[in-house]
């Protein structure tokens, strides 16, 4: 079993990088969003389309690039996909998107957190003995989504706060799965 689990991912830690700007771009995008509260919801959709394409395009490489050597592949494919989607929809489509934005976003933070959880069973199955620090933001990003989703007549400012901390949440997640894949690479 270990052996199909070291031969699975051999060739995609070589890639563990792109998650790591992923979630460097995640982690800065939610200290943006919650440093500039007062921004028109305009800028903030055109923002967060980019930040979430951008996320999108390093998953999808990712994926691409890891294909022949991931089972799963498929997954973290459509998860990029499903960013690519996202963000494109922001940008295509601001002023809509201003009336719509906390729930958008809420939603693709729900997505992201479900596959998050996945990512982090994943790792408990590599052995890897502090994969609860992973689900335990995978589940973090899930409440803030929830937050996010529940609270939506509270106002801009809440759903900016929120929408921030759940953007630094997936960011360390993402960071932390990229160092558990470079750890990996190291093993071989």
């Amino acid at each position: 079993m270990t052996t199909i689990i070291y031969k699975t991912y051999k060739s995609a830690i070589s890639h563990w990088w792109l998650i790591l700007l992923a979630g460097i771009v995640l982690i800065g995008l939610g200290i943006w969003i919650i440093a500039s509260p007062f921004q028109s919801f305009l800028s903030l959709s055109k923002i967060f389309a980019m930040g979430i394409f951008a996320t999108g395009v390093f998953e999808v490489v990712f994926a691409l690039n890891n294909h022949k050597s991931i089972e799963a592949w498929g997954w973290t494919l459509v998860s990029g996909l499903v960013d690519l989607f996202v963000g494109g929809y922001l940008f295509l489509y601001p002023l809509i998107t201003m009336v719509i934005l906390p729930v958008i976003i809420g939603f693709w933070m729900l997505f992201r957190g479900v596959f998050a959880i996945g990512n982090s069973i994943d790792m408990r199955a590599y052995g890897f003995l502090d994969w609860r620090w992973l689900l335990t933001s995978a589940i973090f990003v899930i409440l803030l989504a929830c937050l996010i989703l529940g609270n939506l007549a509270f106002g801009v400012v809440n759903t900016i706060v929120w929408t921030g901390l759940a953007f630094i949440c997936a960011g360390i997640f993402r960071i932390h799965l990229s160092i558990k894949l470079r750890k990996l690479k190291h093993n071989f």
